[in-house]
């Protein structure tokens, strides 16, 4: 087996968080260490997998980030460890063209498939789906199969007879249990269930551990810690952390620390000021809408993020870290003050689901872009804004966001990787 592998599905809801967790707790059981991915822009999922093998997964885009980049920021994230991908959606879904699959990037970096199908409205038909998956796109190797839910041992009998058709192995069975569905949320995984999903994957673990072999993984070399970068003397950018707003990717923070800043990480909901010394402010995504109360009770903290905003520092806000800037936020419980550093509203109380990746030009220069940058982005929310500040972007023929010279904020997440000149930009205005 390679020193990478990528958990797929035939389709959403088959299972592959879970068997991507629970292979996450099993290889860190074996005292193998790993490093999870996330195909796609997803924050949640990637979270999880810190319970199960001590380490936040990365994201991968190929749309947002492109096969150049991908390849090295694999390399450098996994160096000394074993990469373990879990896939989004269906194996080949993507965009229009498919182009930005699964498949794709287990074809982009060569890494075996390890297929989740789910049996529980199938039997042999399993077999055939999973042959298709494998001539689909002849370079993408398909490792195995894991069935998921499996009715009972004539059922699986009878899987495992037409799989030997196929010639694909059948790694692992799970059983059809239903304390092992991973909780939802209306935005994905509810990170507060983090807790009984790790149960979950541990639970799922012991049944792999009994049917995959230690041969399947490789025996890995220690692994070689990526270096970090001294904060001594170095600016201090604040980035908000909490369950109101965390939807800050693990490789944003290493890319304002390799670009000079010392991130201090803060909490909207439970501090009174941002952090002293604070010359600069990001404020990722998250669900400000579910902590609207109190996120209004904390007067102190949307007084300190207004004077600084009035200050003059630098400021990138994406999704509900815009929300939380607006004059106010209208929820179903109510309408409720936010830090007023924005002009106007943000409201989700007709929630219509805006979401797919986007081509944004820049509009003005900025605390991140120029004036006619283009960048690729995803959207993700169903909130809306009536805010009166001069638009960012051109977003698909419209105008989206806000602007002024030191604060850029809008609903679109961005995928920031080391050495992104934006974020070089950003840091360099913080000084």
């Amino acid at each position: 087996m390679k020193d990478r592998v990528v958990v797929g599905a035939v389709a959403t809801g088959e299972g592959k968080t879970l068997v991507g967790l629970a292979l996450a707790t099993l290889l860190a059981r074996r005292g193998i260490p790993v490093q999870p991915f996330k195909v796609g822009p997803d924050y949640i999922d990637a979270r999880l997998y810190e319970n199960a093998c001590g380490r936040i997964a990365r994201n991968v885009d190929l749309w947002l980030d492109g096969p150049d980049k991908i390849r090295a920021h694999v390399d450098r994230a996994s160096r000394g460890s074993f990469a373990l991908f879990e896939g989004m959606m269906g194996l080949f879904d993507g965009d229009n063209l498919g182009e930005t699959s699964t498949a794709h990037v287990a074809a982009l970096l060569q890494a075996p498939v390890v297929l989740v199908i789910d049996l529980m409205r199938m039997s042999q038909s399993a077999a055939a789906v999973a042959l298709g998956c494998a001539q689909m796109l002849p370079r993408v190797e398909i490792a195995g199969i894991v069935l998921n839910r499996v009715g009972g041992s004539e059922h699986e009998r009878a899987v495992r007879k037409a799989f030997e058709q196929t010639g694909i192995p059948v790694l692992a069975t799970l059983p059809h249990r239903a304390e092992w569905c991973i909780p939802e949320r209306l935005l994905g995984l509810d990170r507060d269930r983090a807790e009984r999903v790790c149960d979950i994957a541990a639970a799922v673990a012991d049944v792999l551990e009994r049917q995959i072999g230690s041969e399947f993984f490789p025996a890995m070399p220690s692994c070689e810690h990526l270096s970090q970068p001294s904060t001594a003397g170095k600016t201090t950018i604040a980035v908000a952390d909490d369950p109101a707003l965390w939807f800050t990717y693990p490789e944003t923070i290493e890319a304002l620390e390799h670009a000079g800043a010392r991130v201090v990480p803060f909490s909207p909901l439970q501090d009174n000021a941002i952090p002293g010394g604070t010359r600069g402010l990001w404020l990722g995504g998250g669900y400000p809408e579910a902590y609207a109360p109190q996120l209004a009770q904390n007067e102190a903290m949307r007084r300190s993020i207004a004077s600084a905003v009035s200050s003059g520092i630098p400021v990138y806000a994406e999704c509900g870290g815009m929300m939380y800037l607006a004059e106010d936020m209208e929820t179903s419980e109510g309408v409720f003050p936010m830090c007023g550093a924005l002009r106007g509203r943000t409201s989700i109380l007709d929630p219509k689901l805006r979401i797919g990746y986007r081509r944004a030009q820049a509009l003005h220069d900025s605390v991140c872009d120029r004036a006619g940058d283009e960048l690729r982005a995803y959207e993700f929310h169903y909130a809306n804004e009536t805010l009166s500040e001069e638009p960012a972007y051109a977003v698909d023929g419209s105008r989206a966001g806000a602007w002024r010279p030191q604060v850029l904020a809008s609903f679109l997440h961005r995928h920031f990787l080391g050495g992104d000149p934006a974020i070089t930009r950003f840091v360099a205005q913080c000084v």
